[in-house]
């Protein structure tokens, strides 16, 4: 099946800084775009997205692909540049797969010591099946890089995070299962450094939140600034879409209408005159304490805010620090959005 390319719409959000460069210009990007982000995490539940990249380890082709190993133009030992225990990715900039993500096998790339990655071809992370990769990544160019970790995201906090060696009493990061329909929790331990999985005893600072994936923050007693900073993502990407619910994030700092993601019929969206019949757009509202959710009409490209008959097509209902759920009546594995920055 081709890939949906989506040509989405966003607007600046305020509190994104950008250094040397004008969203909204259509002329070529030599260099990074790099920026902060900054989000107040309130006493309760939130949820927070971050669209900043960490910076590219190397940018460079793609010469061939024998099974999971991807040999990089240029590069003769791609492991000594990565650290034992940390999550990576690839970003395809170029070619049939540009847009998709794949997850690296960071020991066994260490241990090949060569010019190739080696693809985890078990991660739920990756948008298209490594097996079905072939001779698609052949002269693409490709950034490695490494993900957004649980640790990274304590490390922008402007004030300690409260720990607690009783999971109820610590700072909590949630991880939505769209396989169970449930989360995973993390919690920050008493040391104030080490995070588990609640019910484990494994550490697990080095858990990954993947492009595009949103997460849950459970704060105790003060709210606290998140301050992220890295360069902004100049290249399509691939959103692809599964039955049911999903916490999204933004790929890039700029908000988000149901229109700006291509919210439509004609997209692959289901509409309906009923909002349980039909995919929905759901925001979690930290006073409320619940979410303010948002459907696809039968007409196919108009959205309406559940429970009343205010149109929201075109309104900005997502922050670019935000995550949301995306309720899907059916899959959609080629959903492109096209890069809004510039290429």
């Amino acid at each position: 099946m081709s890939k949906k390319n989506i040509q989405i719409a966003f607007s600046v959000v305020s509190t994104f800084f950008l250094t040397g460069f004008n969203l909204f210009s259509q002329s070529t990007v030599s260099t990074p775009i790099v920026g902060f982000q900054k989000v107040t995490v309130p006493v309760g539940l939130s949820t927070a997205g971050f669209p900043l990249l960490n910076s590219d380890i190397l940018k460079t082709t793609a010469t061939s692909v024998t099974g999971s190993n991807v040999l990089l133009s240029g590069e003769t030992n791609v492991g000594s540049k990565l650290t034992s225990g940390e999550p990576y990715y690839i970003e395809i900039y170029s070619g049939a797969l540009k847009g998709d993500r794949f997850d690296i096998n960071t020991a066994s790339t260490i241990t090949a010591a060569n010019g190739s990655v080696v693809l985890d071809s078990a991660s739920g992370n990756n948008t298209y099946a490594v097996t079905s990769i072939s001779s698609q990544l052949d002269g693409a160019t490709i950034a490695l890089r490494k993900h957004i970790t649980i640790e990274q995201i304590q490390s922008m906090a402007a004030a300690a995070l409260v720990g607690n060696i009783c999971a109820p009493s610590a700072d909590q990061i949630q991880l939505y299962d769209n396989s169970t329909g449930g989360f995973t929790s993390y919690f920050l331990r008493s040391d104030g450094v080490t995070w588990r999985k609640v019910g484990t005893t494994t550490t697990a600072n080095k858990t990954p939140v993947p492009p595009g994936v949103g997460i849950f923050i459970s704060k105790k007693n003060s709210s606290v600034d998140l301050i992220s900073t890295g360069t902004v993502r100049q290249n399509d990407f691939s959103n692809p879409y599964k039955t049911g619910l999903q916490l999204n994030a933004p790929a890039f700092p700029l908000e988000i209408s149901p229109a700006g993601i291509g919210g439509t019929t004609a997209n692959g969206w289901t509409g309906s005159l009923s909002a349980p019949s039909a995919d929905q757009i759901q925001v979690f509202n930290p006073t409320s304490g619940g979410y303010d959710s948002y459907f696809l009409r039968s007409d196919g490209t108009t959205w309406r805010k559940v429970g009343t008959t205010t149109t929201v097509t075109s309104n900005n209902i997502v922050s670019s620090s935000q995550a949301y759920f995306v309720s899907r009546k059916s899959a959609d594995v080629n959903n492109i959005l096209i890069n809004p920055v510039g290429n």
